[in-house]
């Protein structure tokens, strides 16, 4: 669930003038006679080069630029929300499926079909056209530029209006974003998404919480049951795991490539609750992912701007932090700074990034769009690069609710002041996009080279919350390891060793080798 409540965009390039036009013809001249001329003079380059060249000589070809990168290795999607991934034809075929009708005044798929509910069967869009679209226009970001509603608000409120349809799909919808992942060539996914949480918020409504005795209030919890929630959670967990594996065809004796997709989760708390059960939901995240290898860490979730969310940032940001050291294994990441100036008045942009960084202790930041209005912002940024605290971009997400994009977006100034990046989908399902768009997007707004574009996705492992110590020496380097150092195919007895006790390792490796594979193929076949 991304929350509860722009206008489509197409991703076509813009109308150039002559001049524009002339001095994209002329880059990509020099592109290539640059690597005429190496080869000339008897200068041999490297794949990586002759690809990189490739990608700068037809930058200004949109169409290319796609299928390049749609093939290039792009190691995980660390920022996704399970509900907002799945497209909304998905969600109108289970509602149709499961007999389910859809409120008219609110476009609410509902499984109150009586005629009092004034509702229609989802079952009628099947054979009515206009019907079908009008769904799918409600369920998503498409063709929002039709409608009077802001891009905030739709995007919001679309959850809300397929919601009924998700419920007990949970299987068919990690089964279809990993069956996507396949097709762009991603490795590992990190999904967001929440096990039990009508439970434990009707656990956090019985229970007396004291914002002033964060440790007796976990303790109240813990004496009313929330142990139970995580040993069932757990059981939920391996069914739906083993209901994923059937859909995909993973018993089979050659498993078609989505079963070789790693998968973790993080369990996402809505902020948006009063104090009491925010902080009942974020104890059992973080007992959840310290019992359970498959929970990797913990996101807070829903709209940032939401009044509750606004008046108890702070709060929230102080039983994070509190929590954090209790549970000093688990993993945080936070949405932060997913607002902008208008939205919210300026005292609600100066702070939130950084009480997530120095006061939830969040190893990865969400979003971060407000950067600039952050009190000291520069400074800020030194230190998310110090401490080492990623920022999930999601480009397409920000300018669809936010109205946030090309120079406006803070991530040129991240890549500059060295803060980590990776680039991530949010709600690809939602916002009609996927991972491959993120890289498209960022190629073309901030003509980032094929070198930047590969420490990103080299990122996206490196700042991932698998288990295990990295490959590389330092995070931004291309040094690894000494037991895996100077191996460019296969790994010596100690590498395999490093490899075998490092589930992230492993999966860096792994990237390593595509891209080997796609700039040796790539560089090969445009000879």
């Amino acid at each position: 669930m991304r929350g509860s409540g722009g206008r489509q965009v197409i991703f076509s390039p813009r109308r150039r003038s002559s001049t524009a036009h002339t001095v994209g013809t002329l880059a990509i001249g020099l592109a290539l006679t640059s690597v005429a001329c190496a080869t000339s003079h008897g200068v041999s380059l490297t794949n990586e080069e002759r690809t990189a060249a490739w990608l700068d000589a037809h930058r200004d070809r949109p169409p290319m630029v796609r299928m390049f990168l749609q093939r290039m290795p792009k190691g995980a999607d660390l920022h996704t929300h399970l509900s907002g991934a799945v497209y909304a034809e998905s969600y109108v075929a289970w509602a149709a499926a499961e007999g389910l009708c859809v409120e008219t005044a609110s476009s609410k798929i509902t499984s109150c079909c009586r005629p009092t509910c004034d509702n229609r069967p989802v079952a009628d869009a099947l054979h009515d056209q206009h019907f079908y679209n009008a769904l799918v226009d409600s369920l998503s970001m498409r063709n929002l530029a039709d409608r009077r509603q802001s891009g905030h608000d739709h995007f919001f409120d679309a959850f809300a209006r397929f919601d009924a349809a998700a419920t007990g799909r949970g299987p068919d919808m990690i089964a279809e974003v990993t069956s996507r992942a396949v097709d762009e060539h991603v490795m590992y996914l990190e999904i967001m998404l929440t096990f039990r949480g009508s439970r434990i918020r009707q656990l956090g409504n019985r229970t007396a919480f004291d914002k002033d005795d964060l440790a007796g209030s976990r303790q109240r919890l813990l004496d009313a049951g929330l142990q139970n929630l995580v040993t069932q959670a757990t059981s939920d967990l391996d069914a739906i795991e083993q209901r994923v594996s059937a859909l995909l065809g993973c018993d089979r004796a050659d498993p078609p490539a989505p079963c070789r997709v790693t998968r973790r989760y993080l369990q996402q708390s809505l902020r948006t609750a009063e104090p009491n059960v925010v902080f009942a939901q974020l104890a059992y995240a973080f007992e959840l992912a310290s019992a359970e290898r498959r929970i990797v860490g913990i996101n807070l979730v829903a709209p940032e701007d939401d009044q509750r969310a606004l008046r108890d940032y702070q709060l929230h940001m102080q039983m994070i932090g509190w929590l954090g050291g209790q549970y000093p294994g688990v993993n945080v990441a936070l949405h932060a700074g997913e607002l902008i100036l208008g939205l919210v008045p300026p005292s609600d942009l100066r702070f939130h990034i950084r009480e997530a960084v120095e006061v939830g202790r969040a190893k990865r930041v969400g979003h971060g769009v407000s950067i600039s209005y952050e009190r000291e912002a520069a400074q800020l940024m030194q230190t998310m690069r110090q401490q080492d605290v990623a920022v999930e971009i999601c480009l397409t997400s920000n300018d669809v609710i936010l109205g946030v994009n090309g120079p406006r977006h803070p991530f040129p100034d991240y890549l500059t002041a060295g803060v980590p990046t990776t680039l991530s989908s949010d709600d690809g399902g939602v916002a009609r996009i996927d991972l491959t768009n993120e890289y498209v997007r960022a190629t073309e707004s901030y003509r980032l080279g094929y070198r930047q574009l590969k420490q990103i996705s080299r990122n996206s492992l490196t700042y991932s919350f698998l288990p295990g110590p990295s490959l590389w020496l330092r995070p931004a380097s291309v040094e690894t390891v000494a037991a895996c150092a100077g191996q460019a195919s296969q790994p010596s007895a100690a590498c395999q060793k490093f490899l075998d006790a490092s589930e992230k390792a492993r999966l860096q490796w792994q990237l390593e080798r595509a891209f080997d594979a796609f700039e040796t193929t790539w560089s090969s076949e445009r000879q």
